[in-house]
């Protein structure tokens, strides 16, 4: 049985749907029916509203590393127990404003629309008009049960030491950041762009001046193999980091190793103290985000406790080649 949603409710229908669905995420806010961008349909059994919404970004601006330079992406609300028709709709409406704007084929363009990962009713409505997932944001809480702990030695790695890092290792980082954004390009969700070696080092020296505490390198022989940077999430750079319905945790910006360092169980030592760490801290959560398609990410992360929040989906191109 379909339960009716009103055009007035569909903010609170959603909100409570999303409870039902994944508590962790926070509640959404109304959206405003005057602005252009506003979009609606209703169907049986479901209603949707939207917000359009677009960034064009410069390609020398540190933000065009993470997507196309022009970022399509609706901001939902979905509510009733089978919205999926209702969401169609809206997507349509979208993807025909979009295709007034857009050049066929155009890979510096994307549509992108995030939803909760357990909201498995609206996949197919997503499937059909040709997005796929490729974003994961994961989240791993503090155990349960868990005092008050002190914060761990760095653990003994064979070969190597672990240690927090040092204003002047920004550059390293840098690097070793860009290597990351080149594999992570792979997958479509961030972009290589010139000069991101550069733009990484200068937002390094910046936070390391400012909380080195959350940052350890992996050294082998003089020379850093590997890093993972966290910040808190309430400072967290990277757009689209998801909203919770908790607060004071942890963002993972970074984790990355060398090639030589990888598939030894060098990763999850470091990743498992850093954990330790954050969760001395008191953090209740610590949350990241990784390449839906990466073939390594998803179950690395989840043997280290975390499990899917929100997923974007993305058409990239925007409009699809012809």
């Amino acid at each position: 049985m379909t339960t009716p949603v009103t055009v007035d409710d569909i903010t609170a229908a959603h909100n409570a749907r999303l409870g039902r669905i994944d508590p962790l995420i926070a509640p959404a806010t109304a959206l405003d029916p005057a602005d252009p961008g506003y979009l609606r349909a209703e169907a049986a059994g479901g209603a949707v509203e939207a917000m359009a919404r677009f960034e064009q970004t410069d390609a020398a601006s540190p933000f065009a590393v993470w997507g196309a330079l022009r970022r399509h992406e609706l901001d939902v609300r979905i509510g009733g127990d089978e919205p999926d028709i209702a969401l169609g709709s809206v997507l349509d409406q979208w993807l025909d404003r979009i295709a007034r704007t857009e050049r066929p084929g155009d890979v510096d363009s994307w549509a992108r629309v995030s939803v909760a990962s357990r909201d498995i009713d609206i996949v197919n409505a997503l499937l059909q008009r040709g997005f796929s997932a490729n974003g994961v944001s994961a989240v791993r809480l503090r155990p349960r049960g868990l005092g008050k702990v002190v914060a761990p030695a760095p653990p003994a790695v064979a070969g190597a030491v672990i240690r927090r890092a040092r204003v002047d290792d920004a550059p390293e980082l840098g690097r070793l950041d860009e290597h990351l954004l080149a594999l992570d390009a792979h997958f479509g969700g961030v972009t290589m762009r010139d000069g991101a070696a550069g733009m990484f080092t200068a937002a390094y020296l910046e936070r390391l001046a400012a909380a080195p505490e959350t940052t350890w390198v992996l050294e082998r022989d003089g020379r850093i193999t590997g890093f993972l940077h966290a910040v808190p999430h309430a400072v967290a750079a990277e757009p689209g980091a998801p909203s919770l319905a908790l607060s004071g945790g942890q963002y993972l910006f970074v984790m990355y190793l060398d090639k030589a360092e990888r598939g030894n169980g060098t990763g999850a030592v470091l990743a498992r103290f850093a954990h330790e760490a954050l969760d001395a801290t008191g953090s209740p959560y610590t949350l990241l985000s990784y390449a839906a398609a990466n073939p390594r990410s998803g179950p690395f992360w989840a043997r280290m406790g975390y499990r899917p929040l929100v997923t974007d989906w993305q058409r990239r191109p925007a409009v699809l080649a012809r």
